[in-house]
């Protein structure tokens, strides 16, 4: 019998839990009971502190899963209190997840899911100069130029962000803001506030948002309800989370999907920048895991996968092995990329052959994980005609 007791005053999560049809049961307390048996127990650290909970356990708690919900006021502390439960065989969910999230880490943690392919690829940035968003839009591109079905770009920087887009006024995330706080957005709106491809007719393009005061407003909730808005009108979605961890379009874009990809470059600054941000955000909030003493990097890599972008034969690749990821692909460096990207050009497909035949290979691998169709195309055609 799959019966859930969620210990938390969140009556939304509980309805969350309670809407989702593979469980027999779902039920709500303020408080662990010392006499009462349980199937499945979620604890929210709002409600049952650290040294309560290990004391049930010690006192023989009975619960075949403990889960323990972690608040953002304790991210600082994942890691260790990951380990510490774990000894007690108490599982922990990281800050930052949306209450669907919640629900979904839960379900893997029980091995129980209903089959449901995730049509989202998030791309992010190991700092701010290693190409992302190019990357991330170049790869859109060549997804929608070699299929039928339609693409969504989504800027998702939490940063200021050049949109690559001739003309964007009007559009974006800045357009909807007051609908994606509201949770009121329609699917027509949505895509209203998107750029369609001239040229790829299949191609739809969401600018970033371009007010600042509005940054600190969003929430990972109203990241999750633009992209998975967007995943049920199109067929596939790509997301650039950018590279700035210190607001929710960053970790909203990041949990939308286990679909993720780093950005980088063979640069001892890329990487120095990434394991800042590794040890201050992404471990903390469980995106990656902090390696324990002794346990190799071959043993346990990242789920993440790696993009070289900028890629040169001529440089050693070492650096790149420090990363704890595996490598995706090598995008090879494209002579003057940076004054054709000032001349006006919109991605880098078509400049040089080499960058397209690991572009394709990229393709290929996101098109395998969002079980989505490639169909080779008669004409190629570049973005927006360049």
């Amino acid at each position: 019998m799959n019966s859930i007791t969620l210990i938390t005053n969140d009556i939304e999560l509980y309805n969350i839990f309670l809407n989702y049809k593979m469980f027999d049961k779902v039920s709500i307390a303020s408080a662990i009971h010392r006499e009462a048996e349980y199937d499945s127990l979620i604890v929210s650290d709002r409600m049952c502190g650290i040294n309560e909970l290990v004391q049930h356990a010690e006192n023989g708690m009975k619960a075949n899963k403990i889960v323990y919900l972690l608040s953002s006021n304790k991210s600082s502390q994942y890691n260790t209190l990951t380990a510490l439960l774990k000894s007690h065989s108490i599982s922990v969910l990281p800050p930052k997840l949306t209450d669907s999230q919640i629900l979904s880490r839960f379900c893997e943690l029980i091995n129980l899911r209903e089959r449901k392919i995730n049509n989202v690829a998030v791309l992010f940035g190991a700092d701010s100069k290693v190409g992302t968003t190019l990357t991330a839009l170049s790869l859109a591109g060549n997804l929608a130029e070699r299929s039928e079905g339609t693409v969504a770009f989504l800027n998702m920087s939490g940063h200021i962000a050049y949109s690559y887009a001739d003309s964007d006024d009007g559009k974006g995330l800045d357009s909807i803001r007051s609908k994606v706080f509201n949770k009121i957005l329609s699917q027509d709106e949505l895509r209203q506030a998107m750029l369609q491809s001239e040229e790829i007719k299949n191609l739809y393009i969401l600018p970033p948002c371009k007010t600042l005061i509005d940054f600190k407003y969003y929430t990972t909730d109203h990241i999750e309800y633009v992209i998975s808005m967007a995943a049920g009108m199109f067929d596939i979605v790509i997301a650039d989370a950018g590279w700035y961890p210190n607001n929710a379009l960053y970790f909203g874009a990041l949990n939308s999907t286990p679909n993720r990809y780093m950005v980088t470059t063979q640069q001892q600054s890329s990487l120095a920048n990434h394991l800042t941000i590794k040890k201050q955000a992404l471990d903390e909030y469980g995106i990656t895991s902090r390696k324990q003493e002794g346990e190799t990097k071959e043993k346990a890599p990242e789920s993440i996968l790696l993009i070289a972008n900028r890629y040169s034969e001529q440089l050693s690749s070492n650096i790149l092995k420090e990363y704890d990821m595996v490598q995706a692909v090598n995008l090879p460096n494209v002579p003057m990329a940076v004054s054709r990207v000032d001349e006006g050009v919109k991605s880098l497909r078509g400049l040089n052959k080499n960058y397209d035949r690991q572009l394709d290979k990229l393709a290929n691998l996101v098109a395998i994980q969002t079980e989505y169709s490639l169909k080779q195309k008669s004409k190629g055609r570049r973005l927006f005609g360049r």
